[in-house]
């Protein structure tokens, strides 16, 4: 299959070699094939003695009216504009072939370009006056698709009127320019006197009372500065186009103009109206035309500058006026999306007010992704800023009051430019938290069991060991009131040691304090036993009886206030304080088997707490996963 379509290519690239007269030296040069089959055409075109073809009229105006033709030179349609024969006078003459001349001068997209004037004389049968041959545009005028929502849409696939609209005058400005430019004044732009294409491309028309603001020594065009006549369109005319002995015509002329077809675009109307010739002009002279609350902050902004009755204090130049425009509509969809964040935050403060907490965390996002949006898109859009501020302002207030303060401070971290009020509020709510928080911890630290859990068990052990020892010497040997005063005496030492050794531990937990209070309260009480019933002439045994009431008292105020796990070792204490009392000779027993059981019981204790802890940490990681 290869070598059969390298073959294939092979001749292809023949065949066309051979078509060539000679093969070019430079590739990159047009290669043009050889002209044929319309000789007959040209020879019909030599022949031809008029050039144009009349077909249908086009549309008529006051003075003047315009043919669709064919040109028979070029076989395409134009338009030939003409005046009636009713006003054919040398004036009307002269007019038409200024605004010929003018519109000639102006080769831009958006002017009609005009392509000849000539003047036909007997032999068309129009008698010798000019005709003027334009471009043949299909379309619409503006006027009457500015206000058409569906048609443009369906037409022009354009669903936001608005920016289409816009994007129409801007098309306008960019004409004006060039005129300008070219030193013409329009003076009379009106929806009227744009044309939309049928492809969307926009012409600005009928330029007959344009004139020039430096005279180019032709004579061709009428010259701004001699209009001291009244000229234009009364309903949208500028103040200076009244007239008066000192014109004052200049290319913000237009930009009035261009300001008044942007108020009629947006209101419906143009500016300048009233029952009489005279209240119109007076609307002309103040130029203060009303603009709806509908009408967005910065295209009414745009609309009264343009169209502000003291020339030098509207835009300076078409330009000027066009970047305004392109910037609205930069702007516009940013203002969009701050106008949707002010409907989200309306809601936002009816649930506060209503109480409504639990909308107020959704609200907040949604309209601060809006302000945010709207930021994005453009950074200078002070209304999205000073909005989003207020709403942040009342979220924060709003958790403040709730005693959120932690949700309060980072909406506060996320303001630019906080209220200085505001973060002392915010930060004097802080500091209260934090002591609060501090205290909690405190609360918390002071009732936990696993503090100084290692430290307690070590030193419970140690001094239960001991006093169960010692009790077992007392089985082997009775003792005397000398030694076991001593051996008190001791045990409170130890005691006191491991308190100074402890000490941090021991004071952080209500349990470790309470459980050394108790411990070192009833060894205190003990020596005082001891001395009184040596005192009062008690025999030892008595005295030794006591002691174990003293332990059992000492275990139920320990169980009543600190640690009920220690139950075993209370009853285990008043158990022996019962059979002591009845068999004093086992009352060592009584004691050993007392400190034996409450070491048990230590042991168990701490056993308790670390299931009791792992038994919290499980409760709260299953609510964790329920949430």
């Amino acid at each position: 299959m290869r070598p059969h379509a390298e073959h294939s290519w092979d001749d292809t690239i023949d065949a066309a070699i051979e078509t060539l007269a000679r093969v070019p030296s430079n590739p990159q040069l047009t290669i043009e094939p050889t002209a044929k089959g319309a000789s007959a055409a040209l020879e019909q075109l030599k022949k031809i003695g008029t050039r144009f073809k009349p077909r249908s009229t086009l549309g008529e105006g006051g003075m003047g009216i315009v043919h669709l033709a064919e040109q028979l030179t070029l076989g395409r349609d134009v338009a030939i504009k003409t005046l009636k024969p009713e006003h054919c006078t040398p004036q009307a003459v002269l007019k038409l072939v200024q605004e010929a001349w003018v519109t000639g001068t102006l080769e831009h997209p958006n002017v009609v370009p005009v392509y000849d004037i000539d003047f036909p004389g007997d032999a068309e049968g129009e008698g010798n006056q000019p005709r003027i041959i334009l471009k043949k545009i299909e379309g619409t005028v503006w006027g009457e698709l500015m206000r058409d929502a569906e048609r443009v849409k369906r037409e022009y696939r354009a669903p936001d009127l608005l920016e289409w609209n816009i994007r129409r005058v801007i098309e306008v400005c960019q004409a004006l320019r060039y005129a300008h430019s070219r030193g013409i004044v329009h003076r009379d732009i009106k929806p009227e006197n744009v044309m939309i294409g049928a492809f969307g491309e926009v012409y600005v028309l009928d330029w007959g009372i344009a004139v020039a603001l430096h005279d180019d020594g032709t004579g061709r065009f009428p010259l701004a500065s001699e209009a001291k006549e009244m000229a234009g369109t009364p309903c949208c005319m500028s103040p200076e186009q009244l007239g008066g002995e000192e014109p004052n015509i200049t290319p913000r002329t237009d930009i009035y103009l261009v300001g008044a077809m942007l108020y009629e675009m947006v209101t419906g109307l143009p500016p300048h109206t009233g029952e009489s010739f005279r209240e119109i002009l007076a609307s002309v002279l103040q130029s203060n035309p009303y603009l709806p609350d509908d009408v967005p902050e910065d295209l009414a902004r745009i609309i009264r500058r343009a169209m502000d009755p003291d020339p030098d204090a509207r835009f300076e130049t078409a330009e000027q006026l066009q970047l305004a425009l392109e910037g609205f509509l930069a702007h516009r969809g940013s203002s969009q999306l701050a106008a949707q964040g002010d409907e989200i935050a309306q809601r936002m403060v009816m649930a506060i007010d209503g109480g409504e907490a639990s909308r107020v965390e959704a609200l907040y996002t949604e309209c601060a992704f809006a302000y945010r949006a709207a930021l994005r898109a453009w950074e200078q859009n002070e209304h999205a800023r000073i909005q989003f501020q207020r709403v942040t302002i009342l979220r924060i207030d709003h958790e403040l009051e709730k005693g959120e303060v932690g949700v309060a401070s980072r909406l506060l971290a996320t303001m630019e430019e906080p209220p200085k009020a505001l973060v002392r509020r915010v930060k004097k709510a802080q500091a209260a938290a934090e002591a609060e928080g501090e205290l909690h911890r405190r609360m918390e630290q002071d009732a936990s069991h696993d503090v100084g859990k290692r430290t307690r068990a070590f030193v419970g052990t140690i001094m239960a060991t001991l006093w169960a020892g010692v009790s077992f010497k007392g089985v082997i040997q009775p003792f005397t009131w000398v030694e076991i005063v001593l051996g008190t005496g001791v045990l409170i030492v130890l005691m006191l040691g491991f308190g100074y050794w402890a000490r941090e531990s021991f004071s952080k937990t209500r349990l470790n304090r309470s459980m050394g209070a108790v411990a070192l309260g009833v060894l205190g009480v003990q020596l005082l036993l001891l001395y009184g019933a040596y005192v009062a002439g008690f025999e030892l045994v008595q005295a030794e009886i006591l002691m174990l009431f003293l332990w059992a008292a000492g275990a139920v105020l320990t169980v009543a206030t600190t640690a009920w796990q220690l139950w075993p070792a209370m009853v285990g204490y008043a158990a022996g304080f019962v059979i002591a009392a009845w068999r004093p000779d086992l009352r060592y027993w009584m004691m050993a088997g007392g400190h034996m059981l409450l070491l048990i019981n230590l042991g168990w204790f701490n056993r308790a707490i670390a299931m009791f802890r792992e038994a919290r940490h499980e409760r709260r990681g299953r609510r964790r996963l329920d949430v």
